[in-house]
């Protein structure tokens, strides 16, 4: 019976110790967004949600509400007719992105794509965010109905920082002859401290002379 006992205890630990290790291993959002768009004119309904994940990764998530949020006409400003226009909103209290296409790359095109690239600093934080939406061959046709994207696709991208540039020191213009004044080459240790290192060879020269003359006459 202890024998069981410690079975299910051992097993109840197991458990436990899974739990915590996926809690720990799944991703956690550090920035989410609302995602309205126009698909009617300066109509902005929302459509999903972007969530930045502390992994590297963003993820689209759409919804599938029957009345979705929408903007009010403050919130939208009125853009451009002749654009696609998606609005990202932080639910964070960070900035909004307005980001808009031309309308007729989603014109009569039901496997349209999109793409947003998010820029972050070393730090994390969002500073730009591209958008790519449709395909320009569409803006051919004459006539068509505008779809809204199927297939959705989040980048993250991390600001990359250079080597830093190795400048020359400025140049130095001598007043008198206009030319550029040419830097001293280095000095050697001696050249540098003579004057420290002479007085105390004179020193121990004068010393050693001074005991050479009384040791005859100690003897």
């Amino acid at each position: 019976m202890r024998a069981v006992y410690s079975a299910v205890v051992m097993l109840l630990l197991s458990i436990l110790a899974l739990a915590n290790t996926d809690d720990t291993l799944a991703p956690s959002a550090t920035e989410k967004f609302e995602v309205f768009h126009d698909i009617s004119y300066n109509e902005f309904v929302q459509r999903g949600e972007l969530h930045v994940l502390n992994d590297g990764t963003a993820q689209y998530q759409p919804i599938g509400l029957q009345d979705p949020p929408r903007l009010t006409e403050t919130d939208s400003k009125h853009p451009d007719p002749s654009k696609y226009t998606v609005i990202l909103r932080s639910l964070n209290g960070g900035a909004q992105f307005v980001l808009p296409v031309l309308r007729c790359r989603l014109v009569d095109d039901s496997k349209a794509e999109e793409t947003f690239v998010i820029h972050t600093t070393e730090n994390g934080d969002i500073f730009h965010i591209d958008y790519d939406a449709g395909n320009s061959a569409n803006c051919q046709k004459t006539h068509g109905s505008v779809s809204s994207p199927v297939h959705t696709k989040a980048l993250l991208r991390k600001r990359a920082v250079g080597p830093a540039p190795k400048l020359n020191p400025a140049a130095v213009i001598d007043m008198d002859t206009g030319k550029e004044h040419q830097p001293e080459p280095p000095k050697s240790f001696l050249a540098k401290y003579w004057y420290y290192i002479v007085p105390v060879v004179i020193m121990l020269m004068l010393g050693g002379d001074d005991k050479q003359q009384e040791a005859p006459a100690q003897s």
